[in-house]
């Protein structure tokens, strides 16, 4: 039996595609004369960015190259970025079923926090379990399992909801159920690699997994 849900964030909840997007061009234009590749910088959705910057821009000064990045979103997030259809619907009728709901996120907590608020969902979640809560990250099952026993659930019980590869392997590292998000690009190619049950056309569609 179905007792709790926990999503990612970026991709799953917020649509924030298109931000990341234009962030990594702009830090590319900057720091690496505009040599960038689209379908890279999608593959690394749902690592830390942390761990994505030290990896591609090790040559540079890594607080300038976060400074950048986090300096173009300033005032982007708030008119960019939105919440997917029928998420709200969605986190309320899970909460009136007395659903446990928890957040597992790449996303620092501070940038998590901010999002939910600004959404006036935060209300829905009893854990958020973000990058700077974990020593690994997403794909281990450390963040999950945080967020588990924070939750007083079983992984059995557990639906994990994401987009991104690392989002399915955490899900399967942890023994809980995976569910993806069938509103990103490469939805097909992952729920068949992964052999996903569960793929969401709207979020609402979990109403029938429950």
């Amino acid at each position: 039996m179905i007792d709790t849900v926990i999503f990612d964030f970026d991709g799953t909840l917020a649509d924030t595609n298109q931000l990341i997007i234009n962030s990594f061009k702009h830090i590319y234009d900057k720091f690496h004369d505009g040599k960038w590749n689209e379908d890279y910088i999608l593959g690394t959705f749902g690592e830390p960015l942390e761990l994505t910057l030290r990896r591609d821009f090790g040559s540079f000064d890594f607080e300038d190259v976060i400074a950048c990045y986090r300096e173009y979103q300033v005032d982007k997030f708030e008119k960019d970025v939105k919440l997917y259809d029928t998420v709200e619907e969605t986190l309320e009728y899970l909460k009136n079923k007395n659903i446990k709901l928890g957040v597992a996120t790449s996303r620092l907590r501070d940038s998590v926090l901010l999002a939910l608020d600004k959404f006036d969902i935060t209300r829905y979640f009893g854990v958020v379990i973000a990058a700077d809560d974990v020593k690994k990250h997403k794909p281990d099952k450390e963040p999950l399992i945080k967020a588990l026993t924070e939750l007083n659930s079983k992984a059995e019980n557990t639906l994990y909801v994401g987009d991104s590869k690392f989002d399915m392997e955490c899900a399967i590292n942890a023994n809980s159920i995976p569910v993806l998000v069938g509103w990103q690009h490469d939805a097909n190619n992952l729920a068949e690699k992964y052999n996903v049950k569960h793929v969401l056309r709207k979020m609402k569609d979990i109403k029938n997994i429950v």
